[in-house]
Formats: structure tokens, sequence, C-alpha cells
């Protein structure tokens, strides 16, 4: 029988003799305890709901389905006292505003777990675990957040000397993110956690918006998580209204732990191409706000701070960031090549012309912005060619190599160097990204959610 933490005791219990079927759970009523730190101060939780997350309390239609659930939670123990994050780096932008903070990690919900199931590459899975925070928001839910998967191509690992999780295959969450700040910002819990309190590893219900991303369940069973038995369930489409969240929470209220499918299904282009300003659309709003609160762990900050202390200017120097991404894998090959053949590019490659502008325009932005060290993003099998290109023109290009990832963690990982890549750019005086990459949209959201200047984030033009 599954231990149930953060809910009492009568709620219900799974039958685990039975392999192909579920047995029912009900969501409880307000626990005595909940989660870690449980107090009867409902009034904190209530004030603090409708002060930092002011998209759902300023919206009539969600707020009478689904305040309520979340408020009833629980408040934070030691008196429900607030504060805000002190370092500057996890300050959101004055343009969605700063919110308080909880003093202490937000409880499990009542309302059941919501177990992402991300797509793709490690940017793209970033993408949607962004998207499944905003969708635990909406309905209520604790979201379980586990590893990010490796890239595809990323050689395996030799060796393990830290990092936890299976570094063949995947990068552990607490490792790339800050748990804790996320965890006093909205209720989340590990899979580890989850597992350690008698979770069978087994979803009740996978939730899916039509049949595109279906496939990516695989992703779910990678990391040991099963549908077996599982009922799918098709919302087809997916709004963002009040009436389709009370829809959705009521489908899905005899499940405890759902998995949902995300990728650009919840929010519109969160993988590259997402709107960077307050639109008054709920669900897009919350994803900046959530792209600012999601933030890198103190790991993987001091990797990038030794290395902008010893390679850019002792950290203190201003200096250019750039991300250059042949579009798609295909189009790689024609970059290694002694040649760039223009009419194969025009065939294999959504950003052909990026290779012919991208140099001019670095070059123009760091003389523009008098800025004279320039940090380069790319493959690692590309830097030779890119190294080249800069050298013509005067410009000797910095990375992040391997050997100062291995130098760091013990090992080596494409998926966790651009990791810590992207702090490196976020930290930039200015970025220019490539248009149709993930990892270029994911730092210019949280160059914008942290209230980075508007104009020193920018993605290189005329690239098509």
């Amino acid at each position: 029988m599954e231990k149930l933490d953060a809910v009492p005791a009568q709620a219900g219990a799974r039958d685990l003799k039975s392999a192909g079927h579920r047995a029912s759970w009900t969501a409880p009523g307000v626990p005595q305890q909940a989660g870690r730190a449980a107090t009867s101060d409902q009034a904190t939780w209530r004030d603090w709901l409708a002060s930092s997350w002011s998209p759902l309390a300023s919206s009539t239609s969600l707020s009478s389905s689904l305040t309520p659930s979340l408020a009833e939670a629980a408040s934070l123990a030691a008196g429900g006292a607030w504060r805000s994050w002190g370092r500057t780096r996890r300050r959101l932008g004055d343009e969605l505003g700063e919110k308080p903070e909880a003093a202490h990690r937000l409880p499990e919900l009542p309302g059941g777990y919501l177990y992402p199931v991300l797509a793709w590459g490690p940017n793209n899975q970033v993408a949607g675990l962004k998207e499944a925070l905003v969708l635990g928001r909406m309905l209520g839910r604790t979201v379980i957040v586990h590893d990010i998967l490796n890239h595809y191509d990323d050689k395996p690992a030799e060796g393990a000397a830290s990092g936890g999780g299976d570094v063949h295959r995947s990068m552990d969450f607490s490792l790339v993110f800050d748990f804790d700040h996320l965890s006093r910002h909205q209720s989340v819990v590990t899979l580890a956690e989850r597992l350690e309190a008698g979770w069978d590893a087994r979803l009740d219900a996978v939730a899916h918006f039509g049949p595109k991303f279906l496939a990516q369940i695989k992703n779910a069973r990678a990391l040991n998580v099963s549908d077996e038995g599982a009922e799918y369930i098709d919302f087809e489409r997916f709004d963002c209204s009040g009436e389709q969240m009370e829809e959705v929470k009521q489908r899905l209220m005899q499940h405890k732990v759902v998995a949902f499918i995300v990728y650009e299904n919840i929010v519109r282009d969160a993988g590259h191409g997402i709107k960077l300003r307050v639109t008054g659309e709920l669900c897009h709003d919350e994803y900046l706000r959530v792209s600012g609160q999601l933030t890198k762990s103190d790991a993987l900050v001091a990797m990038a701070t030794e290395f902008r202390a010893k390679r850019l200017g002792g950290g203190k120097e201003p200096y250019m960031a750039i991300h250059v991404r042949p579009y798609p894998d295909t189009c790689l090959y024609l970059w290694k090549r002694d040649k760039y053949n223009m009419d194969l590019a025009k065939r294999s490659c959504k950003n052909k012309n990026l290779y012919n502008v991208f140099v001019d325009q670095t070059v123009k932005a760091m003389k523009a912005r008098q800025l004279k060290s320039l940090f380069v993003m790319s493959y690692p099998d590309l830097r030779p060619r890119i190294s080249a290109m800069f050298a013509a023109v005067g410009v000797e290009p910095i990375y992040y190599s391997e050997a100062d990832l291995e130098e760091a963690v013990g090992y080596m990982s494409v998926s966790l160097l651009g990791m810590v890549e992207e702090e490196i750019a976020y930290e930039a005086d200015a970025f220019i990204g490539t248009s149709y990459s993930s990892m270029s949209s994911i730092i210019m959201q949280e160059r914008y959610a942290r209230g980075k200047p508007k104009g020193s984030t920018s993605t290189f033009t005329r690239t098509s």
C-alpha cells in the first residue's frame, strides 16, 4: 500500500494486488498537516496567493475555481512569515513585479500531483517544465520535478564523480536548478522524495491535448515511471480559460498522480518565439514569472562565476555573449565543410544565411556597446570554424569547454555544459541568440524575467 503524506488516513488507499487497475483516489479535504510545514494560519497563505500570483487573484473567471483549492492547502510554519530574496540574480524584472518569497518551502497540495512528461532536447524539456509549473498552479497540484534527459547525441559519461542521477542519460534536477528557491514560490516535490514516501512510480492517468506528442511518454519510462494501466485522457486543446480549468480539475479529481504531456500546448511558442512582454494572457504571463523563479543551482552558478573570473576579465569586465545554432541538426555538417555551400544550405537549413551574417552582426554590436570580450556558445565541433571566422576580423572568441566542465564535476557532458553556458550568457551585458533555438529562447526568457535591459537581448537577423 502506498504511503500517503500530506493527506488524511481516510482519504483512501491504492489496491496494489491488481497490476492493471487503479483504485480511484478522491482529493481530500483540508488536512490538519500538509507537507512538511503546516500551520493553522490560513490567512497568511491566502494573502500570499493574492499578492504573489496576481494574475490568479485578478481573474474573475478563475478566482472562484482556482484560488480556494490552493488557499486551503495549509499555511507555512513559523508564523507564516515572508521574505524577499536578497540576491540580485533572483529578482524578477520590474515589468513582472517582485513578489514575496515564502520563508520556507511551500507544502504539498491536497489536490494531488502533476508529473510533467517532457519532450525533445534539454531546453525543450525546460520549456515544457515551465509550462507544467504554470499548469500545477492553475490546477492546484504539486508538481513532481525530475531529471532532465541528456541530448540524444550526448556521449556516455566516464566516471561520475558528482552530479547525482544517471549521468549517462540525464542531469539531476538539483544539480541544474535551485530547488530550494523554486519550492518557496511553488508547491513542488522531487521524484526521489515521492519514491521515498512510498509511491510505486505508476501513473494513475496521462492527460494530453491531442495525439501530437503521445510518443513522448517514453521519457517518463526512461526515468522508470510507468504508465501501465493508466487512463489516457485527451482534452484535445488547451485555452487557459477558467471554464476549461474547472473541467480539467473535475475530470482528474479521482486521480492522485496525473502525468501531463507538455510542450508548447500550455503556452504557445514556449520553446522559441514567445512574446517577451506582459500580454494579459494568464498562462503566458505566469510562464514568464516562472522563468524568473526556475533559477540555476548554486553549484552551477559557482561554475559560471569561476569561469568568468578566470576567463572573462575577472568577472567584472563587460562582455558580449552569442549563441550560434545552425538549424536543424542536418545543417551542422555544412558548417564543417571546407567551403560553405549555399545551394545545399537552402535545402538543409532553416537559417541558411546565418553563416554569412553572424560575425558581422556580432562585431557591430560589440563596437556599438564598446565591449571587448566575446563569449560564444555553439556545438564543440563547430568551434574551430567559428574561431577562424572571428580571427579573420581580429576577434578572439572565448568558450566554456568540456575540459572546464570535467574539471568542475569530474565528467564530460554536452548537455550539462550547455546549462553552464546559459548562466554565463545570462550574466552577459548583451546577448544575441539564434531565433530557431530553444537554448537561445530559454536564455532570452530568463534575461527578460530577471529584468535585463530590453535592448540588451536580441537575435541574429536576416538569417533565412
